[in-house]
């Protein structure tokens, strides 16, 4: 189930006696834990009723779940980022998995264990299986900006302001979806407006800070622009922010990847909203990679994106050091649009 259909189960006074909580909403999730908390846990008695668990065994887990509640119908157990649900396999992790599997044949009511996985649980095993197919999972995915406009708009209206949605998309854009990281980009952006009640795109642009995937981005439109300075700026921001090279290149190969689409579904004569759609890319960002793709051969993006995709490959096989090939990805993007035969153009502004 989603979060929403999580909160109306708590609503109607259901719950369960185990949850996995997944998904990539870091905010969303500990909100969830917290609703359910006051939900089933009386006033006063949390600190008796609650076990917050972090590289605990299953016997560990099952001793914190099989005691009583203290005055109270359910006590709560919250295991943070549990081994035996994440990559990886080993026999000692098999055999906890398996304890805590059979346990959940038959969990007392008087219980809400949690599995909190900040890491993406493993499909693949067992118990990450049976927590799903028990349909104890909820799911935290990002929200749309429709969402991040309702939740902005609940935060915003005590204090006397507004985000209209031209500035949402923009915020989306920039700083990315994880609502920790918005909910501090709010703050500035409230101090900036002063006594402004709208909030507007060219407010995000000045003191938003971007997210890496946003940096990357600019730096995409530096190396097309053939300014090898500025990329290099981008770079060095990545990297003093502890982004890694093999993190930059995922990301810079995405891009490209992005882009031969675009170029491919231009030249057919496609639209820029149907590539969008296709790869589930923000609305900005299409618009953005439609316009990069003007005068650069569709045939060249493919091929740079093809000797990209084989660097990467002999990277992860030992054949080749990360920072070379970062430095050859950022080599072949600022040679397509010469080899396009066209000449370098000015990126929009944010």
């Amino acid at each position: 189930m989603d979060w929403k259909a999580f909160y109306r189960e708590i609503q109607e006074g259901t719950f369960r006696s185990v949850y996995l909580f997944s998904g990539p909403e870091e905010h969303l999730k500990r909100k969830a834990v917290e609703a359910l908390e006051k939900a089933i846990l009386p006033a006063g008695m949390e600190e008796m009723n609650r076990t917050r668990l972090e590289g605990a065994d299953a016997q560990r887990i099952l001793e914190a779940a099989e005691t009583i509640p203290f005055l109270a119908e359910r006590r709560m157990v919250i295991v943070t980022d549990f081994a035996p649900l994440l990559s990886g396999k080993s026999k000692s992790e098999e055999s906890e998995a398996e304890k805590i599997a059979q346990w959940l044949k038959s969990p007392p009511n008087t219980v809400c264990l949690i599995f909190y996985m900040r890491s993406e649980p493993d499909g693949r095993k067992k118990l990450t299986g049976a927590l799903k197919k028990s349909g104890a999972e909820v799911r935290f995915e990002s929200l749309s900006d429709s969402e991040i406009a309702a939740w902005a708009k609940k935060l915003l209206r005590p204090l006397g302001k507004e985000l209209p949605m031209p500035s949402v998309a923009r915020l989306t854009f920039i700083a990315g979806r994880d609502l920790n990281r918005l909910a501090g980009e709010m703050e500035k952006l409230i101090a900036f407006t002063g006594d402004r009640r709208e909030i507007q795109p060219e407010d995000i642009s000045k003191v938003v800070s971007p997210s890496p995937e946003y940096t990357v981005f600019e730096m995409m439109d530096k190396l097309l622009q053939g300014d090898v300075a500025g990329a290099n700026r981008a770079l060095s921001n990545l990297l003093y922010s502890g982004q890694s090279r093999m993190g930059i290149l995922a990301m810079l190969l995405r891009q490209v990847r992005s882009l031969c689409h675009m170029a491919l579904a231009l030249q057919a004569g496609g639209s820029a909203a149907s590539v969008e759609k296709q790869l589930g890319l923000h609305p900005y960002a299409a618009k953005r990679i439609a316009q990069q793709c003007r005068g650069l051969d569709a045939k060249e993006l493919e091929k740079s994106y093809l000797e990209l995709v084989e660097s990467d490959f002999s990277v992860k096989s030992g054949l080749l050091r990360d920072r070379d090939a970062l430095d050859f990805a950022m080599l072949k993007i600022g040679e397509i649009r010469r080899n396009s035969g066209t000449p370098a153009r000015k990126s929009p502004s944010k």
